[in-house]
């Protein structure tokens, strides 16, 4: 492993994974993608100021396709993701694979969504997300948009037996960033992450452009990736979680949909955390959180994101 000081021969795709504290968990993603039968690849991780021993266990492992970007404070997913990008233009990739380091899956998925990208002519492409306690249950089989949820994301088969019949690609509107491959003319066209987001929606928030832009992601099944969910972040009702997604929840919904929409949803998504809160699903201090949180969102600058000015 070598940390990244200058720009590295081309690659065909570039591989960028965020890492924050991931020393219980990266080894075996770190073979899982050094096992790929696609070579011609770099690896960057990005790491965003681990205070355990997440850069001890890079340092082991010793191959010219991994490298690494040290964070001197933690900058956010959006912004490390950017940093990834703007290596990888530089270098002439035609793809830019982003990949959570919670996750496991087999040698071949690199070269398939790549080589399946291509045939369909796909701006982007995401496979099947399973459990990685049970991968025979889906995370992740395709997605949409849904109004009465706060127009978030939603995945679609969540906690269903994975259906081996389910092989044939189709388009999605939407996906979780946990494993999204681009075109590098993706970010040309339309932009980078807005990194206000710092971590959760940015993905969400992408998709929606990409949408407008008329540019497509394909969902395709017969791939798949094992997901330790929530690993990373201290689990859904963590403090950090909590905050950031309904923080950033309500400022995706200002960003892209107008005042009256906004209104409607801001209700639902205060009418969904008080529900909670008496269904006895958060504490009274959880449910203030939520509170301030969407608050918060309410007062955050906007802002329009190019590849320019990320």
């Amino acid at each position: 492993m070598s940390e990244r000081t200058e720009a590295p021969l081309t690659k065909r795709i570039g591989v960028v994974t965020v890492t924050f504290n991931a020393g219980g968990f990266l080894q075996p993603f770190l073979d899982c993608c050094l096992a790929q039968t696609l070579k011609d690849f770099e690896l960057l991780v990005i790491d965003n100021a681990s205070s355990d021993d997440t850069v001890e266990v890079l340092s082991a492992t010793v191959d010219p396709r991994l490298s690494l970007i040290r964070n001197e404070h933690n900058v956010g997913y959006a912004a490390a993701c950017n940093q990834g990008i703007r290596h990888f233009l530089e270098c002439g990739v035609s793809d830019i694979l982003f990949i959570n380091n919670d996750t496991e899956f087999g040698p071949e998925l690199f070269e398939s969504l790549l080589e399946t990208r291509a045939r369909y002519n796909a701006d982007a492409i995401t496979p099947r997300i399973v459990y990685a306690e049970d991968p025979e249950i889906n995370w992740y089989a395709g997605g949409r948009f849904t109004f009465w949820k706060g127009f978030q994301g939603e995945h679609l088969g969540e906690g269903e037996k994975r259906d081996p019949t389910d092989t044939e690609p189709r388009w999605t509107p939407v996906a979780p960033g946990c494993c999204v491959m681009f075109a590098a003319a993706t970010f040309e066209r339309i932009g980078f992450f807005d990194e206000s987001y710092f971590v959760y929606f940015e993905d969400t928030d992408y998709f929606l452009r990409m949408k407008r832009a008329g540019l497509r992601l394909l969902y395709a099944p017969m791939l798949s990736i094992a997901h330790k969910v929530s690993l990373s972040t201290g689990g859904s009702q963590s403090d950090f979680s909590i905050r950031y997604y309904q923080r950033n929840q309500v400022y995706l919904l200002r960003k892209h949909f107008g005042t009256p929409m906004v209104a409607c949803q801001a209700v639902l998504v205060f009418v969904k955390a008080t529900l909670r809160f008496l269904a006895g699903r958060d504490t009274a201090r959880q449910y203030r959180l939520r509170v301030s949180s969407m608050t918060e969102g309410l007062r955050m600058p906007l802002r329009m994101v190019s590849k320019h000015a990320a």
